[in-house]
């Protein structure tokens, strides 16, 4: 009885902590975001820039709904090598977290701000605007849209995930979470 006593909790934390290491390795389960210090910071092989956020509609459209704000962010990424851009490619998401730990993911609905020239597509992965893997040293630009409550809309931070593995069954992830400046 002693030794059940003694084995049981064993195998049941064995069990639960080898469990957890899987789901984790394959991306079932967010991974702890780093919290980015600075407006930059280096993940699954790319260097990542917040650039910042922009609140409010585009004049001529219809505004979101009452309560609800538009919320546009904008990174720069560069891949160091044509492997980190093939890993942007395969598994990249973004979201917007507020300070109770509420999240948004990106929407299209409103998306019709154009911030950049050459802006990358966010759909899936991270890609250039031609839907094609960011070659390396390449600086791109990644803009996501977000509709949030009017309340929250300047206290948001924003959380990138990327696959470490580009093995969708067992991606690890890494994830940076970002604070942002208002653009004018």
């Amino acid at each position: 009885m002693a030794a059940l006593v003694v084995l049981f909790p064993i195998m049941v934390g064995w069990s639960y902590l080898t469990e957890a290491r899987e789901v984790s390795e394959s991306g079932l389960v967010r991974p702890e975001p780093r919290v980015v210090e600075d407006s930059t910071a280096t993940m699954a092989g790319s260097e990542w820039e917040v650039l910042g956020y922009l609140v409010g509609y585009v004049e001529g459209q219809t505004p979101p709904p009452e309560g609800v704000e538009l919320v546009d962010v904008g990174f720069k990424v560069t891949p160091e090598d044509d492997d980190a851009g093939e890993l942007l490619n395969a598994y990249c998401r973004f979201r917007a977290m507020d300070e109770d730990g509420r999240t948004w993911e990106p929407t299209t609905e409103y998306g019709m701000r154009d911030l950049s020239e050459d802006q990358g597509v966010t759909m899936g992965g991270c890609s250039d605007a031609d839907a094609a893997p960011i070659p390396a040293g390449k600086e791109q630009t990644l803009v996501l849209s977000f509709l949030v409550p009017q309340d929250v809309a300047e206290e948001l931070r924003y959380e990138v995930t990327v696959t470490t593995t580009g093995d969708l069954d067992r991606s690890k992830p890494e994830a940076l979470l970002f604070e942002a400046d208002p653009l004018e």
